[in-house]
This record gives C-alpha cells, structure tokens and sequence, in this order.
C-alpha cells in the first residue's frame, strides 16, 4: 500500500486503505477530495490507527486538512527538551552580552579593536559550521551531532575561563563558537512535529530563549561582578554540560543513519527559489536586529538612563510580544492563513525602525519603536523555521536549517559591525539605513508560506 508523507502532496492513485507514517496515526478525522471529471465531491472518512477506511471509492484522493492543532503526547516532549536545550545553551551567550566588551579590554594586550575581534570571532565560527555540522546530523542522527556540538561548546567556555591574555581569549573564543549546533536543534523540532502544529512549537521555543535572553541581560552583570568574567565562562561550561547531560539522555534521536531516505545536497536548497526568500527573510531580520540594538541602548543612555536600568527598558518592550506572539501565531495555524502575519509582522518592524528615526529624543517614543520593532521580529521566528522545513524532507533538513543559520549569523554580525561605523559618520544614520533596508526587503519579496499552510 502507498505511503502519505504529510510534509508532501503525494497523491496515492487508488485503493481501499492508506497507511499513515506514525506522527499521524491516531487522527479522527479528514476531508477527502475526489475528483472524477470537472467536479469535485467531498467525503468525510475516518481514519483509524493505521488505515483510511473507505467504502468502494475509486479515483484521486487528497489530504486536504488534519482537524488536530493540537501537541499530541509524542510531540509535546520532544517540543519541552528542544526548548530547554536552546535556552540553556543561549543562557550563556546572553549572560556575556551586557558585559564582555567592558571587561575583555581589561585583558592582558587587549585593545578595543581585539575586544571586538574576540567577541566576533565567535559568530564567524558559528556561521561557517552550521551548514557542515547540519548536514552531518542528517548523515549520522541529530543526537551525537547535538552531543558534540556542545561538548565542544563547553571546552570552549573552559578554555576562554583559563585565558590569561586577549590572545588567548580570542583562539578560545573560535573554539566555542565551533558548537555551532543550532540548526540541528532547529531540524529535530521540525522532525518530530507534524506541520499543523510546527510554527506553534518553533514559537515555544522562541519563547524559552526569550526568557534566557531577559535573565542572560539581568543576571548577567550581576554575575561578572562577583565572579569576573572567567568565573562567567565557567558558568557557561556548566550550563553546556546541563544541555549536553539532557540531550544525551532525553533527546528525541530523530534522523539517523539508519533512515533509508538518502541525505540531500547543498546545492538543490541554496537554489531554491522559495527557499530563497526564506534565507533573505533571516539575513535582513538578523541585520535589522543587531543594528537596531546596537544604536537603541545609547539613545536611552544619551537621554540620562543609567546602564543598569537598561532591563527595565527591555522588559518593558519585550512584553507584548511574550503575550500576544503565541496566541497570533496559534489561531493563524489553526486558519491555516499566514499571509497577513507575514505583513504584520513586516509592518510593525518596519513601523518600529522608522518611529525610532524620527523619535529617538523621547523616552514614550523609544518604548514605541522598541516594542513595535521586536514584536514584529519575533512573529518572523517561529514561521520562517517552519516554513523552511515543511519544504524540506527529513533527509534536507539539517542541511537547510545550517544554510538558513548560515546567512542569519552573516546577517548579525554585519549589523553590529555596521551600526558601530555609521554611528560615527552621524547618530541617526543607523536607524535611516534599517528604514531603507527594511523597505527595500518588501519589493526584494516577502517569504510566503507553503501551499498547504498558506
């Protein structure tokens, strides 16, 4: 009997039943088109464990919908382990971010130039390893890849704690960023999660590291004042070896070797052409972000807010999309409609960027921008992952979440880069550049859902 992937429209010809792959047995219901001639005839059957039950129908059936919108038991397990996971390995990388520059220059040999060039070097090395590492995982299994990966990244943190010199900080710092393992976690999400339910699980994880990202910048000064830097680095080992002890034990195992479906190669997905929007989405939102928040901090500090009332600022605008972004994003699944998240989500950022060009002077006006930019990123982060990989069959998916990591790594250290030159030639030049990019990203293209979710 003919197999239904649900990620595919394979359309079995004819026959009394239809066996269903495993993240869809169990299903109540479906509607079942049949095609004979011009017309179109609808039938409601029901689908048991294994088989669609259907009484004397000959012809060309279709999946049309799954009633179910739902986490199922098999999925809301894998969808809490990913989380958890994501957000301890970022808990660390966030805990640095408030602080590294301030006391990297204290380095033996330091200069602020070196500073830059070791808290770079980690996004470069993550950037350049995503696609092998990703592509890895759909070789051998996610699992061992994810081990690893974090293994490393852990030496890495102990090895930057042990630096006595900025030189040394700068070769530990490369090491680190060589568990560039966020693309295997982004494809075992995608494995273990049916598509009717896939952008609410991306958005569950998007959740969990926004709350890493929120203690990484309470906690983080907090902590290097009492321990240092290289204590924080220490920290960070211990928070990898926590990620690394859950995936080794409780991770879903996902592809492996043993799949018979053959791996694909890199260049059928950088080619794609809808994927392609996909990867321009990730690239601008990660350049947009990073520029806005190396510009938004200074407008605040420049209308006298201390640094350490910079939370403040942040959780403030950080609060409407922890409320609103899940339960949006929920019923526009459920719709199957994605078109009008994707402008909203385009508006509301573009909408943030310019409100922050004309008003970076008042405080109201800051928290405005602020909330209206991140809101609209954050819609982008669970549709983007999810719209990437129920393009992509299993055997791709590593390889495509690593080029889709790829360009959004490119796309952050540009931004930071970028916002600190422009700054120099005149304050608001970073937020007119955001503008301009932003809108030129509208008539580039917007990336679009696949058929069977649009």
């Amino acid at each position: 009997m003919p197999t239904v992937q649900n990620d595919h429209n394979d359309v079995p010809k004819e026959g009394n039943g239809l066996r269903f792959p495993r993240e869809t047995r169990g299903a109540l219901t479906a509607i079942v088109c049949l095609r004979a001639g011009p017309s179109h005839f609808r039938r409601s059957v029901y689908i048991g464990r294994s088989a669609i039950h259907s009484q004397g129908i000959r012809g060309d059936w279709r999946i049309l919908a799954d009633s179910h919108y739902s986490f199922s038991r098999s999925e809301i397990i894998p969808v809490i382990v990913v989380s958890l996971i994501s957000a301890l390995r970022l808990l660390g990388i966030f805990l640095m971010l408030p602080i590294f520059s301030v006391y990297a220059v204290r380095y033996p040999g330091a200069s602020a130039a070196l500073a830059g060039l070791a808290f770079g070097i980690y996004a470069l090395t993550q950037s350049v390893l995503q696609i092998p590492l990703g592509w890895a995982s759909d070789r051998w299994g996610r699992r061992p890849v994810l081990v690893i990966g974090l293994a490393v990244f852990g030496l890495g943190s102990v090895g930057c704690g042990l630096a006595q010199n900025i030189f040394q900080l700068i070769v530990a710092r490369a090491i680190q960023g060589t568990g560039a393992v966020g693309s295997v976690a982004l494809a075992a999400l995608a494995d273990q999660t049916r598509p009717t339910v896939r952008t609410q699980a991306f958005t569950i994880t998007g959740i969990a590291v926004g709350s890493a990202f929120m203690i990484g910048l309470l906690a983080g000064p907090l902590l290097a004042a009492s321990i240092g830097l290289s204590g924080l680095f220490y920290v960070l080992a211990a928070l990898a070896f926590l990620a690394m002890l859950l995936a080794a034990t409780s991770f879903p195992q996902g592809r492996g070797a043993e799949s018979s479906e053959p791996t694909m190669t890199f260049k059928p997905i950088l080619l794609h052409v809808q994927l392609r929007s996909i990867f321009v989405a990730t690239f601008v939102l990660s350049f947009a972000l990073n520029l806005f928040f190396f510009t938004y901090p200074l407008s605040w500090t420049e209308l006298g807010l201390d640094k350490s009332e910079l939370w403040k600022v942040y959780l403030i605008i950080f609060i409407p999309s922890a409320l609103l972004v899940f339960p949006y994003m929920r019923q526009a699944e459920k719709r199957g409609r994605f078109r009008l998240p994707i402008l909203v989500g385009w508006l509301t950022a573009t909408a943030g960027y310019a409100v922050y060009f004309f008003g970076a002077r008042y405080d109201f006006l800051l928290y405005v921008s602020g909330a209206a930019f991140f809101f609209g990123y954050t819609l982008y982060q669970p549709m983007l992952p999810a719209f990437l990989t129920q393009r992509i069959p299993p055997g791709g998916r590593g390889t495509a979440t690593g080029v889709y990591n790829f360009f959004g790594f490119i796309g952050s250290s540009l931004g930071g880069m970028l916002g600190g030159a422009l700054i120099h030639l005149s304050p608001s030049l970073p937020e007119l550049v955001g503008v301009l990019f932003l809108v030129f990203w509208y008539f580039l293209g917007l990336p679009s859902a696949p058929e069977s979710a649009a």
